[in-house]
């Protein structure tokens, strides 16, 4: 945990502690003593001046007490969110395994690489327009889940050539590229359509696209050419022209 973090659950352990839990503490206890009688609230203003105005040495250690309790109770708020995030990723990582393992199917799909051609050792813009294609067809029908990192066969290559291949390696560099990718292919108002997230995955990192179905026509633009495509099994298919007017009609247009 990042010691930033810490410092201010800590601070605000500290103010818990002193600000409320002390006075709520203290005028409970007098109100209490004085037979459930009178306004509550004037003795919580009594106890709010009075820890102001009185720091001789019991009220010092008084003090001290409700700040550590209030200290205590944050770091364990600190905690039990900590390993809350923590068994949610694990869950989700376990989701993501299993998504995989099934294979490629309707509405999965999986991608060596973004634009790295394992082949000829260098980019090749080709391989975008492929992985470009496939969001198309995911946003034209039911969308669904692409995986950049991820063989045919389901297993995991990593992303390192990718990220090397840019002018800034890394991780959140690969999203700005992507995101610019379906920017430009597609139409930049598509890009809410698109969730990106990473998982370790045998030690290599693997880019998960979750990918919403779209209310209206997706077009791949290349080319000097709109193309439309849409997921069929488990492949992405091209309509021509009367193909994609009625699947529009039909699909798009009732949505």
């Amino acid at each position: 945990m990042k010691k930033r973090k810490v410092r201010a659950y800590i601070l605000i352990g500290l103010a818990l502690g002193l600000f409320v839990i002390q006075p709520l503490a203290i005028s409970l206890h007098m109100y209490d003593m004085q037979g459930d009688n009178g306004n509550w609230w004037k003795y919580l203003l009594a106890s709010y001046q009075q820890e102001v105005s009185s720091w001789d040495l019991d009220q010092a250690i008084i003090k001290l007490l409700f700040g550590l309790l209030g200290i205590a109770l944050a770091l364990m708020f600190m905690v039990r969110q900590k390993i809350f995030q923590l068994t949610t990723k694990s869950n989700k990582l376990e989701e993501i395994k299993e998504l995989i393992g099934a294979g490629e199917n309707q509405q999965v799909e999986f991608k060596s690489t973004l634009r790295w051609d394992l082949r000829q050792f260098k980019p090749n813009k080709a391989l975008e327009d492929v992985v470009a294609k496939t969001i198309a067809g995911f946003m034209n029908t039911q969308g669904g889940h692409l995986f950049i990192g991820i063989n045919d066969n389901g297993n995991s290559l990593g992303l390192q050539e990718d990220y090397a291949s840019l002018k800034k390696p890394g991780r959140d560099r690969f999203v700005q590229y992507v995101m610019q990718l379906v920017s430009t292919k597609l139409g930049i108002n598509y890009c809410a359509l698109v969730g990106m997230s990473f998982y370790q995955i045998e030690g290599l990192d693997v880019c998960h696209l979750e990918i919403k179905r779209a209310h209206s026509p997706v077009y791949l633009h290349q080319d000097d050419r709109s193309h439309f495509y849409i997921r069929t099994g488990n492949g992405t298919r091209e309509l021509d022209i009367p193909e994609a007017l009625n699947y529009i009609e039909e699909n798009l247009n009732s949505r």
